[in-house]
């Protein structure tokens, strides 16, 4: 009796190793299964890129796309968040945040109110043609990444929009956002760009820059490469123009020193506001 008890003991600890090696291999399949579904969704959005790609006027391989990659070394900045690989495995849904929405610091509820203040209106609110070659405000929208921002300006009344982010995933996801709205796709452009080198024929083209938190992230990404993009903004809006910022992180010290009084009127420091700070200049 004492053997056959053991020899149970035994088997049923065998059973339990086979069990236990059993669920080790579910969980590596799991795994695998994940990895391989992650995968196939980003190729999804790129094949889904492609059949908007018309109607976005997206970039997709070009000698200035290269660029992007290759130009600007952020091996040297300050955090993750000034590096092109990690919003690149952000937006592919392989980051610490989520891939399909994320609004950085404030959504349209809390700006509402400063389009309402500052912005040149779109055509339906305004009544009034004195923008755009169709009477509508020009907007750009740099580093727009995967917030929802651009459907609320759509809804808000603006017509003529450009949103440009530097990680091509970035613009799937946009594609993907836009497409629940086929006249917002239809209104609103997305291209593969750099701010710290934008398209020569945008020179004095845009009536407002709206971004929210892309200074941030080129301010991380190291020396000097804040003060190109903000040139190159400065390039492409157009005298009297408006640009509104969302930032929490660029030296405030180098900010004043970025939007000089001599090219900027101050519309609105937002030095003192909390969590992040709105603020707003008119080129002169």
């Amino acid at each position: 009796p004492l053997l056959i008890n053991m020899t149970t003991t035994k088997t049923r600890i065998n059973m339990k190793v086979f069990s236990f090696s059993i669920v080790q291999v579910q969980v590596q399949v799991l795994v695998i299964l994940v990895v391989a579904l992650r995968r196939t969704n980003s190729f999804s959005l790129q094949g889904r890129a492609s059949v908007y790609s018309n109607k976005c006027s997206i970039r997709k391989v070009s000698e200035n796309d290269a660029l992007i990659e290759t130009q600007f070394d952020d091996s040297n900045a300050e955090s993750q968040f000034g590096t092109k690989s990690y919003w690149d495995e952000m937006y592919s849904g392989m980051g610490d945040f989520s891939s399909e929405e994320y609004s950085w610091y404030f959504g349209w509820g809390e700006l509402k109110s400063y389009f309402m203040d500052y912005a040149p209106q779109p055509l339906k609110k305004a009544n009034k043609k004195s923008k755009g070659s169709n009477g509508e405000p020009k907007i750009l929208v740099p580093g727009i990444g995967n917030d929802g921002i651009l459907l609320d300006l759509y809804n808000y009344g603006y017509r003529d929009i450009t949103a440009f982010d530097y990680s091509q995933s970035a613009i799937d996801r946009q594609l993907d956002l836009l497409s629940y709205n086929s006249q917002a796709l239809d209104n609103v452009q997305l291209k593969v760009r750099d701010a710290r080198e934008l398209d020569v024929e945008w020179e004095s083209e845009y009536d407002m820059i709206f971004e929210k938190g892309a200074l941030d992230a080129i301010y991380l990404s190291g020396d000097g490469y804040v003060d190109l993009a903000v040139q190159e903004l400065k390039r492409v809006i157009k005298v009297g123009g408006i640009f509104i910022s969302v930032s929490g992180v660029v030296d405030e010290k180098l900010r004043r020193a970025l939007f000089s009084t001599d090219d900027w009127e101050w519309l609105r420091d937002g030095s003192d506001d909390l969590k992040a700070g709105c603020f707003v200049w008119r080129k002169k």
